[in-house]
């Protein structure tokens, strides 16, 4: 990797911009033209959209819009390089320090259904605190819903997931969530414990699970657990920390995850239907506790980072946009701030590397309909937790 002036003027620019954001929008935009040199592929990058607030998931609807999702609560619409007004009418959310709007993912058959899928963390019924959070931690916890977009503003909202009122716990960490549809149409969507570790490994909770559903919310037949006495029945996989990451291998068609370990063990699996993932009885990580890093009847993580990088959303490289990447996944990572890439062969990391790591923390990343990688990256703020500038930045491949 060589470093460009441009990226110079983005080094400097983003310690100017903790004292003073209102210079965010600057460093994002010295982000366009910066020439990348990996191992085995150059990019180019290309800001497509600056002004956001912690952009946090990604979806393309059919007609090439790009909707997007800031933490705050806003999901908005980058039309053809234009970042439009807040979709209104979006649903109150809680916001503090995990807690905001999470992902968006788009009906497979949108131009039938209509329908976008939006995850988010809001406050338990009769609880008097809504908004931002800026007095005590009150009980929250995730919720999946699906609508419409009609003249900028949601409408048509069905509840496809809300936790009962137990799951609503004060710590404002580890909501999860992550959406992914599969080819037959079934949405795959992540809950992290909600900090109540021996919930990930109780198939009569929904948390610290990977879920899969219908399109309309409702249990597929063939799902593991659908038959076992008092399970959730919408449970894929279970064991798990704080899932933020679903992607499918487009050569082998098989669907991997990342999530954050405690401090440290970080992890990426893969998933297999049924299949427990060890939290919270073994861990590559530090956890009052855990002793143990395997166990027999819990599937190992394929890799695991200690240090924290914070692995967030993750993409295959598909196609032949970036022959240099073939069999690679890519990482979006927060503590790390940086893109990783993992190559795998035969379902084994053989080799990583980082792409970058100069622009503050990337949260998700995914494949355009032009086969480019789109990248949501947001500026470090003083907490890990800090609602801070971002951008939408795309990955051009140059010789």
């Amino acid at each position: 990797m060589t470093t460009t002036p441009g990226r110079v003027a983005v080094l400097t620019l983003v310690a100017a911009i903790l004292v003073a954001p209102a210079n965010a929008s600057t460093a994002a935009q010295d982000l366009d033209g910066t020439i990348i040199k990996s191992e085995k592929q150059s990019v180019k990058l290309e800001v497509i959209a600056k002004g956001l607030e912690t952009p946090w998931g990604m979806a393309f609807l059919p007609d090439g819009r790009l909707l997007v999702t800031e933490r705050p609560g806003r999901l908005r619409i980058i039309d053809k390089g234009t970042l439009l007004p807040p979709v209104k009418g979006t649903p109150d959310v809680w916001v503090r320090q995990d807690g905001g709007l999470f992902d968006v993912e788009v009906h497979p058959q949108y131009a039938k259904t209509g329908w976008i899928y939006l995850s988010y963390s809001e406050v338990k019924a009769g609880t008097p605190a809504a908004g931002r959070g800026d007095g005590p931690s009150v009980p929250s916890m995730t919720v999946i819903v699906r609508g419409k977009i009609k003249d900028n503003t949601w409408i048509d909202q069905q509840v496809l997931f809300r936790g009962t009122p137990d799951l609503y716990t004060v710590a404002d960490l580890h909501y999860g969530s992550r959406f992914t549809f599969d080819t037959a149409g079934h949405l795959f969507f992540s809950l992290g414990d909600k900090g109540t570790p021996e919930n990930a490994q109780d198939l009569t909770k929904p948390t610290g699970k990977v879920h899969r559903v219908n399109d309309d919310g409702s249990v597929p037949k063939d799902n593991p657990f659908v038959n076992t006495r008092g399970a959730v029945g919408s449970i894929w996989t279970y064991g798990h920390r704080n899932p933020q990451g679903l992607s499918w291998d487009p050569a082998t068609g098989k669907l991997w995850e990342t999530e954050h370990g405690p401090t440290g063990g970080d992890e990426l699996n893969l998933l297999e239907a049924g299949h427990n993932y060890g939290w919270a009885v073994v861990s590559n990580g530090s956890q009052p506790g855990i002793t143990a890093t395997a166990k027999n009847g819990m599937d190992s993580p394929k890799a695991f980072w200690t240090p924290s990088i914070g692995p967030a959303g993750i993409a295959f490289a598909a196609g032949t946009t970036y022959p240099g990447w073939k069999n690679s996944v890519f990482i979006a990572a927060l503590t790390g701030q940086q893109l990783r890439r993992v190559e795998i062969a035969k379902d084994i990391v053989t080799h990583q590397e980082v792409v970058f790591k100069e622009y503050g923390r990337a949260r998700d990343i995914i494949v355009g309909p032009d086969g480019y990688f789109y990248v949501a990256v947001s500026l470090p703020g003083q907490r890990v937790t800090d609602t801070t500038a971002g951008a939408i930045v795309r990955m051009i491949p140059v010789k």
